[in-house]
């Protein structure tokens, strides 16, 4: 892992959630007390088991969030996009990191190492609550995900992605969602394996609701795909 040069500061980590209730004068010492890091594309920032070191804010390119489940397949908790902090846990007394941070793509960082950070938490009341409120949105996203896998087959896994993917309301048939990760990696979000995935496209584009054009899906019923995600068959 490169440590890259620390002067000056991204004024992007000016614009993290966890700083924008601090004031500038508090939002500057917060910052002072970590250090960037630069990693390449597939590698390993740290992995599910190990002592937890600190916490870690995206400055730039995209992280996965994965756990291995006990049959080997790999899932993903969550994908880190730029201006996110991840591992607010390891603050709270969690002595390891539970789950394993990999890079999609080139990422540049910013780390705070734990000893530095909780001596800050006495003299800055509004960080302490920023972490918090970021431990309870992690929190919330988890139990979510976890109805989402438990509770919800994976067709209907799929139409939620793809509805939210196009973010508007109403979708006009014939609607585009381009795929920005590979299938592979869709699989591990959506909880499930690379070949029932694919099974799971093909089915609905037999059925009329899709249309696969590469990375492209073309939603071709829009309606039935929103009957699907709302549990309908």
């Amino acid at each position: 892992m490169e440590r890259m040069a620390t002067a000056p500061y991204p004024d992007s980590l000016r614009e993290l959630p966890l700083l924008a209730g601090l004031d500038e004068a508090a939002r500057t010492t917060v910052i002072h007390e970590g250090f960037p890091r630069r990693i390449p594309r597939a590698a390993v920032l740290f992995s599910e088991g190990e002592p937890a070191e600190g916490l870690w804010a995206l400055l730039s390119g995209r992280l996965k969030l994965v756990r291995t489940t006990p049959q080997g397949r790999e899932l993903v908790l969550h994908l880190v996009e730029p201006g996110q902090t991840f591992a607010e846990a390891t603050l709270t007394g969690a002595a390891v990191y539970p789950a394993t941070a990999a890079s999609l793509e080139p990422c540049e960082l910013w780390f705070w190492p734990r000893e530095r950070l909780l001596a800050l938490l006495g003299a800055q009341p509004g960080l302490a609550l920023a972490l918090l409120g970021s431990l309870s949105a992690w929190t919330r996203r988890i139990l979510t995900r976890l109805e989402l896998l438990t509770q919800r087959r994976v067709e209907e896994r799929l139409a939620l992605y793809l509805l939210a993917r196009h973010g508007t309301r109403p979708v006009p048939p014939g609607s585009t969602v381009h795929l920005d990760i590979p299938k592979h990696l869709l699989a591990g979000l959506l909880g499930t394996g690379p070949e029932v995935l694919s099974r799971t496209f093909r089915r609905l584009e037999e059925a009329g609701i899709l249309a696969i054009r590469g990375r492209s899906i073309a939603l071709i019923d829009p309606s039935r795909l929103e009957d699907l995600a709302h549990g309908g068959s």
